[in-house]
Protein backbone atom coordinates (compact mmCIF):
# COMPACT_ATOMS: atom_id res chain seq x y z
CA UNK A 1 0.00 0.00 0.00
CA UNK A 2 2.81 2.34 0.72
CA UNK A 3 4.41 1.71 -2.57
CA UNK A 4 1.13 2.56 -4.44
CA UNK A 5 1.43 5.99 -2.56
CA UNK A 6 4.59 6.73 -3.37
CA UNK A 7 4.11 5.66 -6.67
CA UNK A 8 0.73 8.21 -7.03
CA UNK A 9 2.63 10.89 -4.97
CA UNK A 10 5.56 10.82 -7.82
CA UNK A 11 3.07 10.85 -10.88
CA UNK A 12 1.27 13.92 -9.11
CA UNK A 13 4.35 15.84 -8.84
CA UNK A 14 5.61 14.84 -12.47
CA UNK A 15 2.09 15.91 -13.82
CA UNK A 16 2.16 19.48 -12.17
CA UNK A 17 5.79 20.15 -13.45
CA UNK A 18 4.78 19.00 -16.75
CA UNK A 19 1.52 21.57 -16.81
CA UNK A 20 3.45 24.41 -14.85
CA UNK A 21 6.20 23.53 -17.71
CA UNK A 22 3.62 24.46 -20.73
CA UNK A 23 3.79 28.20 -19.27
CA UNK A 24 5.42 29.06 -22.33
CA UNK A 25 5.92 32.80 -22.55
CA UNK A 26 8.04 33.08 -25.95
CA UNK A 27 6.39 33.64 -28.95
CA UNK A 28 8.65 33.56 -32.26
CA UNK A 29 9.68 36.97 -32.17
CA UNK A 30 11.15 36.27 -28.11
CA UNK A 31 12.91 33.24 -28.16
CA UNK A 32 14.53 33.93 -25.46
CA UNK A 33 11.63 34.31 -23.08
CA UNK A 34 11.44 30.56 -23.57
CA UNK A 35 10.70 28.66 -20.18
CA UNK A 36 10.56 32.13 -18.61
CA UNK A 37 7.55 32.49 -15.87
CA UNK A 38 6.28 35.48 -15.14
CA UNK A 39 3.65 36.64 -12.38
CA UNK A 40 0.82 38.13 -13.25
CA UNK A 41 0.50 39.63 -9.54
CA UNK A 42 2.73 42.91 -7.86
CA UNK A 43 5.41 41.28 -5.85
CA UNK A 44 6.63 44.25 -4.23
CA UNK A 45 4.63 48.04 -4.09
CA UNK A 46 6.22 50.07 -6.45
CA UNK A 47 4.08 54.06 -6.59
CA UNK A 48 3.56 55.09 -9.78
CA UNK A 49 2.68 59.05 -9.88
CA UNK A 50 0.95 60.80 -12.67
CA UNK A 51 3.11 63.76 -14.54
CA UNK A 52 2.23 66.32 -16.99
CA UNK A 53 4.72 67.82 -19.63
CA UNK A 54 4.62 71.65 -20.16
CA UNK A 55 6.76 74.19 -22.24
CA UNK A 56 8.13 77.29 -21.59
CA UNK A 57 6.19 79.89 -18.87
CA UNK A 58 3.85 76.41 -18.23
CA UNK A 59 2.22 76.91 -21.73
CA UNK A 60 1.32 73.83 -23.51
CA UNK A 61 4.40 71.79 -25.95
CA UNK A 62 3.77 72.86 -29.28
CA UNK A 63 2.53 70.08 -31.39
CA UNK A 64 4.74 71.34 -34.06
CA UNK A 65 8.91 71.89 -33.52
CA UNK A 66 11.14 72.92 -35.95
CA UNK A 67 14.74 70.70 -36.83
CA UNK A 68 17.49 72.09 -34.38
CA UNK A 69 15.25 74.78 -32.78
CA UNK A 70 15.72 74.14 -28.94
CA UNK A 71 12.78 74.17 -27.06
CA UNK A 72 12.52 74.41 -22.85
CA UNK A 73 10.37 72.25 -21.19
CA UNK A 74 9.37 71.04 -17.69
CA UNK A 75 7.75 67.97 -15.95
CA UNK A 76 5.52 68.53 -12.99
CA UNK A 77 5.40 65.07 -10.60
CA UNK A 78 4.60 64.19 -6.70
CA UNK A 79 8.62 62.62 -7.16
CA UNK A 80 9.75 66.20 -6.59
CA UNK A 81 7.53 66.55 -3.94
CA UNK A 82 8.71 66.82 -0.13
CA UNK A 83 7.13 64.17 0.80
CA UNK A 84 6.91 60.28 -0.86
CA UNK A 85 3.62 58.57 -1.61
CA UNK A 86 1.84 56.56 1.43
CA UNK A 87 0.36 53.76 -0.69
CA UNK A 88 1.09 51.74 -3.82
CA UNK A 89 -2.48 50.72 -5.58
CA UNK A 90 -4.09 50.30 -2.11
CA UNK A 91 -0.64 49.10 -0.41
CA UNK A 92 -0.16 50.97 2.85
CA UNK A 93 3.32 52.18 3.05
CA UNK A 94 4.14 52.93 6.45
CA UNK A 95 6.19 55.69 7.54
CA UNK A 96 7.43 56.31 3.59
CA UNK A 97 10.42 58.25 3.16
CA UNK A 98 12.72 59.60 0.10
CA UNK A 99 16.07 57.79 0.03
CA UNK A 100 17.70 59.96 -2.80
CA UNK A 101 17.25 62.77 -5.05
CA UNK A 102 15.36 62.43 -7.92
CA UNK A 103 16.67 60.43 -11.51
CA UNK A 104 14.99 62.39 -14.49
CA UNK A 105 15.57 61.58 -18.12
CA UNK A 106 14.33 63.41 -21.41
CA UNK A 107 14.33 62.01 -25.26
CA UNK A 108 13.23 62.61 -28.34
CA UNK A 109 11.51 59.97 -29.54
CA UNK A 110 11.69 59.67 -33.77
CA UNK A 111 8.49 57.14 -34.48
CA UNK A 112 9.36 57.05 -37.90
CA UNK A 113 12.70 56.12 -37.85
CA UNK A 114 12.05 54.18 -34.18
CA UNK A 115 14.97 56.39 -32.93
CA UNK A 116 15.34 57.58 -29.33
CA UNK A 117 17.31 60.42 -28.87
CA UNK A 118 18.95 61.43 -24.99
CA UNK A 119 18.60 65.01 -24.12
CA UNK A 120 22.05 66.37 -22.73
CA UNK A 121 21.54 69.32 -20.44
CA UNK A 122 24.22 72.00 -21.52
CA UNK A 123 23.41 74.50 -19.28
CA UNK A 124 22.13 75.53 -15.74
CA UNK A 125 18.48 74.29 -15.11
CA UNK A 126 16.20 73.17 -12.17
CA UNK A 127 15.71 69.82 -12.10
CA UNK A 128 12.63 69.20 -13.55
CA UNK A 129 13.41 71.28 -16.76
CA UNK A 130 15.32 70.87 -19.61
CA UNK A 131 16.36 72.05 -23.59
CA UNK A 132 15.07 69.54 -26.31
CA UNK A 133 16.55 69.85 -29.18
CA UNK A 134 15.35 67.72 -32.45
CA UNK A 135 18.02 67.17 -34.70
CA UNK A 136 15.94 65.26 -37.78
CA UNK A 137 12.33 66.61 -38.69
CA UNK A 138 9.66 63.68 -38.30
CA UNK A 139 5.94 63.60 -39.26
CA UNK A 140 5.28 61.44 -35.88
CA UNK A 141 7.73 62.08 -33.02
CA UNK A 142 7.23 62.51 -29.47
CA UNK A 143 9.33 64.53 -26.27
CA UNK A 144 9.00 61.97 -23.33
CA UNK A 145 9.97 61.77 -19.69
CA UNK A 146 11.08 59.34 -17.68
CA UNK A 147 11.53 59.89 -13.53
CA UNK A 148 12.16 57.78 -10.78
CA UNK A 149 12.90 58.31 -7.27
CA UNK A 150 14.31 55.70 -4.37
CA UNK A 151 12.23 55.66 -1.59
CA UNK A 152 11.80 53.15 2.15
CA UNK A 153 8.86 52.65 3.95
CA UNK A 154 8.38 50.10 7.58
CA UNK A 155 7.08 46.69 7.17
CA UNK A 156 5.30 44.83 9.71
CA UNK A 157 8.13 42.60 10.83
CA UNK A 158 10.35 45.65 12.03
CA UNK A 159 12.53 45.76 8.97
CA UNK A 160 12.22 48.25 6.02
CA UNK A 161 12.13 47.59 2.67
CA UNK A 162 13.30 50.11 -0.27
CA UNK A 163 11.99 50.57 -3.79
CA UNK A 164 11.50 53.20 -6.23
CA UNK A 165 8.65 55.74 -7.04
CA UNK A 166 7.85 55.79 -10.60
CA UNK A 167 6.59 58.77 -13.32
CA UNK A 168 6.40 59.08 -16.90
CA UNK A 169 4.40 61.18 -19.87
CA UNK A 170 4.60 61.58 -23.30
CA UNK A 171 4.00 64.80 -25.55
CA UNK A 172 3.03 64.02 -29.44
CA UNK A 173 4.87 65.97 -32.06
CA UNK A 174 5.67 66.63 -35.17
CA UNK A 175 8.96 68.27 -36.43
CA UNK A 176 9.34 70.69 -39.63
CA UNK A 177 12.32 70.71 -42.16
CA UNK A 178 14.57 73.62 -42.97
CA UNK A 179 17.45 72.06 -44.16
CA UNK A 180 18.10 71.92 -48.04
CA UNK A 181 18.49 68.64 -49.89
CA UNK A 182 22.44 67.76 -49.88
CA UNK A 183 22.70 66.80 -53.64
CA UNK A 184 25.97 65.61 -55.94
CA UNK A 185 27.23 64.39 -58.76
CA UNK A 186 29.10 61.12 -59.74
CA UNK A 187 30.42 61.89 -63.26
CA UNK A 188 32.13 59.09 -65.24
CA UNK A 189 33.85 59.62 -68.90
CA UNK A 190 34.53 56.93 -71.34
CA UNK A 191 38.01 56.38 -70.96
CA UNK A 192 37.86 55.33 -67.34
CA UNK A 193 37.97 58.70 -65.44
CA UNK A 194 36.04 59.57 -63.08
CA UNK A 195 34.89 62.62 -60.55
CA UNK A 196 32.65 63.10 -58.09
CA UNK A 197 31.61 66.25 -55.82
CA UNK A 198 28.81 65.92 -52.82
CA UNK A 199 27.99 68.49 -49.91
CA UNK A 200 28.20 68.07 -46.29
CA UNK A 201 26.48 70.23 -44.00
CA UNK A 202 28.91 71.74 -41.87
CA UNK A 203 28.63 72.44 -38.80
CA UNK A 204 25.62 69.96 -38.18
CA UNK A 205 22.52 71.47 -36.97
CA UNK A 206 23.20 74.58 -37.45
CA UNK A 207 20.66 77.15 -36.13
CA UNK A 208 20.17 80.45 -36.27
CA UNK A 209 20.51 79.62 -40.15
CA UNK A 210 21.92 79.82 -42.98
CA UNK A 211 22.85 76.27 -42.85
CA UNK A 212 26.74 75.59 -44.19
CA UNK A 213 28.44 72.85 -46.40
CA UNK A 214 31.63 71.88 -47.22
CA UNK A 215 31.76 69.93 -50.63
CA UNK A 216 33.82 67.69 -51.43
CA UNK A 217 35.68 66.73 -54.59
CA UNK A 218 37.49 63.37 -55.59
CA UNK A 219 39.04 61.64 -58.52
CA UNK A 220 41.15 62.79 -61.63
CA UNK A 221 38.04 64.78 -63.50
CA UNK A 222 38.76 67.38 -61.02
CA UNK A 223 42.34 66.54 -60.25
CA UNK A 224 42.18 65.30 -56.89
CA UNK A 225 44.99 63.05 -55.36
CA UNK A 226 45.35 60.56 -52.66
CA UNK A 227 43.21 63.42 -50.66
CA UNK A 228 39.52 65.01 -51.58
CA UNK A 229 39.52 68.73 -52.37
CA UNK A 230 37.40 70.66 -49.85
CA UNK A 231 35.47 73.97 -50.78
CA UNK A 232 34.70 74.80 -46.88
CA UNK A 233 31.47 77.08 -45.43
CA UNK A 234 29.07 77.41 -48.81
CA UNK A 235 25.80 79.14 -47.51
CA UNK A 236 24.01 75.24 -48.06
CA UNK A 237 21.05 76.43 -50.38
CA UNK A 238 20.39 77.93 -53.48
CA UNK A 239 23.35 79.89 -54.66
CA UNK A 240 25.88 77.23 -54.03
CA UNK A 241 28.67 78.21 -56.48
CA UNK A 242 32.18 77.01 -56.22
CA UNK A 243 34.57 78.98 -57.65
CA UNK A 244 37.30 78.22 -60.43
CA UNK A 245 40.11 78.99 -58.65
CA UNK A 246 38.59 76.47 -55.56
CA UNK A 247 37.50 72.88 -57.61
CA UNK A 248 36.84 72.76 -61.38
CA UNK A 249 35.61 69.86 -63.41
CA UNK A 250 38.50 69.08 -66.43
CA UNK A 251 36.91 67.42 -69.42
CA UNK A 252 37.48 67.49 -73.19
CA UNK A 253 35.32 68.66 -76.08
CA UNK A 254 35.13 65.25 -77.47
CA UNK A 255 33.84 63.57 -73.73
CA UNK A 256 31.30 62.03 -73.41
CA UNK A 257 29.97 62.18 -69.74
CA UNK A 258 27.55 60.01 -67.16
CA UNK A 259 26.43 62.00 -64.61
CA UNK A 260 24.42 60.15 -62.06
CA UNK A 261 22.67 62.54 -58.94
CA UNK A 262 23.77 60.78 -55.73
CA UNK A 263 23.21 62.26 -51.94
CA UNK A 264 19.64 63.00 -51.02
CA UNK A 265 18.20 64.78 -48.08
CA UNK A 266 17.86 64.43 -44.42
CA UNK A 267 14.19 63.82 -44.88
CA UNK A 268 12.06 63.46 -47.67
CA UNK A 269 13.27 64.38 -51.05
CA UNK A 270 11.20 65.45 -54.02
CA UNK A 271 12.66 63.22 -57.17
CA UNK A 272 10.08 64.89 -59.24
CA UNK A 273 12.00 68.47 -58.74
CA UNK A 274 15.19 67.12 -59.75
CA UNK A 275 17.05 69.01 -62.51
CA UNK A 276 20.54 69.03 -63.57
CA UNK A 277 22.56 69.84 -66.46
CA UNK A 278 25.30 72.60 -68.20
CA UNK A 279 24.39 76.37 -67.64
CA UNK A 280 26.03 79.22 -68.95
CA UNK A 281 27.53 80.56 -65.34
CA UNK A 282 25.83 80.34 -61.75
CA UNK A 283 22.52 80.50 -62.05
CA UNK A 284 22.80 81.04 -66.17
CA UNK A 285 20.50 80.01 -69.45
CA UNK A 286 20.75 76.11 -69.38
CA UNK A 287 22.38 74.85 -72.56
CA UNK A 288 21.63 71.33 -73.91
CA UNK A 289 19.63 68.80 -72.02
CA UNK A 290 18.37 68.53 -68.81
CA UNK A 291 18.18 65.39 -66.62
CA UNK A 292 20.12 63.71 -69.41
CA UNK A 293 22.14 60.93 -67.86
CA UNK A 294 24.62 60.87 -71.03
CA UNK A 295 25.82 64.70 -71.52
CA UNK A 296 27.71 64.71 -74.98
CA UNK A 297 29.82 67.91 -75.18
CA UNK A 298 31.03 67.76 -78.79
CA UNK A 299 26.69 68.12 -79.67
CA UNK A 300 26.53 71.38 -77.34
CA UNK A 301 27.30 75.07 -77.83
CA UNK A 302 29.16 76.05 -75.06
CA UNK A 303 29.27 78.76 -73.07
CA UNK A 304 31.90 81.13 -71.66
CA UNK A 305 31.56 80.02 -68.36
CA UNK A 306 30.08 76.50 -68.49
CA UNK A 307 29.29 74.62 -65.61
CA UNK A 308 27.76 71.82 -63.89
CA UNK A 309 24.42 72.51 -61.96
CA UNK A 310 22.01 70.66 -59.81
CA UNK A 311 18.59 72.04 -58.78
CA UNK A 312 16.99 69.97 -55.96
CA UNK A 313 13.78 70.55 -53.16
CA UNK A 314 12.59 68.68 -50.21
CA UNK A 315 8.90 68.35 -49.58
CA UNK A 316 8.84 70.83 -47.46
CA UNK A 317 10.30 73.46 -50.08
CA UNK A 318 13.97 73.71 -48.97
CA UNK A 319 16.34 74.42 -52.33
CA UNK A 320 19.21 73.49 -53.16
CA UNK A 321 21.30 74.60 -56.74
CA UNK A 322 24.97 73.80 -56.90
CA UNK A 323 27.15 75.30 -59.51
CA UNK A 324 30.56 73.45 -60.28
CA UNK A 325 32.77 75.36 -63.23
CA UNK A 326 34.25 73.49 -65.87
CA UNK A 327 37.07 73.50 -68.18
CA UNK A 328 36.29 72.22 -71.54
CA UNK A 329 39.43 71.59 -73.34
CA UNK A 330 39.56 70.69 -77.33
CA UNK A 331 41.68 68.04 -76.69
Amino acid sequence: MRKKLLCMLFASVCVCGMSYAQEDYSSPNTPWLKDVKISPYLTEPSPTLPMQIFGENGKSVPATLTEDIPILVMAETAIFEPNPPENSKGVILPNSRWEEKPVINWYFVDWETNKNTPAILDSQLAVNQMYIKPKNPTGKGAITCYSSRKMRYDKDDGTTKATYANSSRAADVKVLDITPPLCGFEITTKDGQKGVCWPVENPPDKYPLPKLADVHFSGSLFGAGSSDIVVSELELGDNMAVLKEQAVLSVTRRDVLTVKVIGGDNYKLNTEKIRFGICDGPNGSVVGPINEEKIELSKLRIPERPHLFIEAYDLAGNKQAMFIPMEIRRR
